[in-house]
């Protein structure tokens, strides 16, 4: 026989549970308090769903500001708010690796991938190489000490080196006495000079208006004269001969060849005749200029390698890996030694010594995060603590995070701050506004994330089919 209940007790309000409490205050107490009951406390009403309760929260701004429009945890204040999404809510990305093309969700996960030789064609050395790179690219870059050393370095390799392909003279002459000179006959070229004459013999062709228009009848015989002169070096002594030319008409009247025409309008002197374009009237016989060749980077970049020197960017000029490495370019002729291209004084006599070395003391063996000052032992690891939005280090919300991971994962990673994409379009929803009373819009506060993108390093170089890069072994 069921129990008989109380009338004096009251009964929780969801059909589901049979309880009794002595007062209401218990038992909204016990709803809020059930995890199997979905009850919002601040307004006081029941729910079928959790995501019903969540999205309730969402609508209703005035009483739920600062709730989770993923969970529908309240939290009091809003810094509280974004350290949990941060942490309980991440956002997936899509990090695809350049060399095998695996996909990762995460960017310490796609680091491990490259560092730990995973990749099945960028080998962990390789890796390694494209972080020393930018190592050594920012302390070149940091001050101009360090450069102006770097470029000294490499002087007299430059100076030794003559790349220009023409220029100076010929002294393999033959004629080597004074009487073979002697013996050489120079004749003078004559100049094509025509007997025609000239269209227009008051004003230089072709006349401006303003030439055309004034008068020169001061120098009329002395045009006439000069345009008749020949030379000729034929005889033993030469000649110049003037013949008389004949009186041509002045340019005030009706000539052709006047700068205007009678109705008054100017001729175009530079312009367009007869459908031809002025180069091609003034110089019938001229031929076309040659199509330019294609252009060529390979060119372009030896060229400006011989103007500026090597693009340190680019080129892995320290690796003896690297078919960009010539030790010979930090030679030093005086001493007989091979300057170390990194930021350090060390000068070795042989090659053999200079690689030992670069490979024991310039290899990344620890990494630092530049704000908490904490070791890693890997870039993972550092990866990772970057990563971490919610933890105590905050050098991810620093203004060069970017840059900073540009450095540590070799040029593989870049990193952007953007607006998480279930808070892109936010609902806004009318609310009453306790200090004026009026009735106005209000959008929910919106999350950002860190999207990280993966980007191809500047000396990265594409591995050849059936290799893998930084080894020179073939896969089986």
């Amino acid at each position: 026989m069921p129990a008989i209940a109380d009338p004096d007790r009251v009964k929780c309000t969801f059909p589901d549970c049979d309880l009794h409490f002595n007062t209401v205050k218990d038992m909204k107490r016990h709803k809020k308090n059930d995890d199997d009951h979905d009850y919002c406390d601040k307004c006081d009403e029941d729910f079928e769903s959790y995501d019903d309760l969540a999205q309730h929260k969402v609508i209703r701004p005035d009483m739920h500001d600062k709730a989770c429009r993923v969970c529908g945890q309240e939290f009091k204040s809003t810094s509280g708010l974004r350290r949990h999404i941060e942490l309980s809510h991440k956002v997936n990305q899509k990090l695809a690796c350049i060399g095998c093309g695996d996909t990762f969700h995460r960017a310490c996960l796609l680091i491990e991938h490259l560092e730990y030789g995973y990749c099945k064609v960028i080998s962990a050395p390789q890796f390694q190489g494209h972080v020393i790179h930018k190592h050594l690219i920012t302390q070149l870059l940091k001050d101009g000490n360090a450069y102006a050393r770097f470029q000294a370095k490499q002087a007299k390799f430059e100076a030794a080196h003559d790349f220009e392909d023409e220029g100076g003279i010929t002294l393999n002459d033959q004629l080597k006495k004074d009487e073979e000179i002697n013996d050489v006959k120079f004749a003078a070229i004559e100049p094509d000079v025509s007997n025609m004459p000239s269209p227009d013999r008051h004003s230089p062709y072709p006349p401006l208006p303003s030439q055309a228009r004034a008068s020169y009848s001061n120098v009329d015989k002395v045009i006439s004269t000069i345009g008749t002169i020949s030379i000729s070096s034929k005889d033993s002594a030469n000649t110049i001969t003037a013949v008389e030319s004949p009186t041509y008409p002045s340019t005030g009247g009706n000539s052709k060849y006047a700068g205007s025409t009678a109705s008054g309008r100017q001729l175009k002197v530079w312009g367009e005749r007869d459908g031809k374009s002025a180069s091609s009237a003034l110089f019938p016989k001229a031929k076309p200029t040659p199509v330019n060749k294609e252009f060529s980077i390979a060119a372009h970049d030896e060229q400006m390698e011989r103007d500026h020197g090597i693009n340190i960017m680019r080129t892995r000029f320290w690796d003896p890996q690297s078919p960009d490495w010539n030790p010979e370019r930090f030679y030093d002729s005086v001493v007989s030694k091979y300057n170390c291209p990194f930021v350090c004084e060390r000068a070795y006599p042989t090659i053999a010594d200079l690689v030992i070395h670069i490979g024991e003391d310039h290899r990344m063996v620890r990494s630092k995060c530049p704000l908490c000052l904490k070791y890693f032992d890997s870039s993972t690891a550092l990866m990772s603590h970057c990563e971490n939005r919610g933890g105590r280090c905050q050098v991810n919300k620093s203004d060069n995070f970017g840059i900073f991971i540009d450095r540590i994962s070799g040029g593989f990673l870049a990193v952007k701050e953007e607006i998480r994409p279930d808070h892109l379009n936010n609902p806004s929803v009318m609310i009453i506004n306790s200090a004026t009373g009026r009735v106005e819009p209000y959008t929910p506060p919106r999350a950002s994330y860190l999207q990280y993108k993966v980007t191809t390093p500047p000396d990265w170089k594409e591995p050849t089919k059936g290799y893998r890069v930084g080894t020179g072994v073939q896969r089986s």
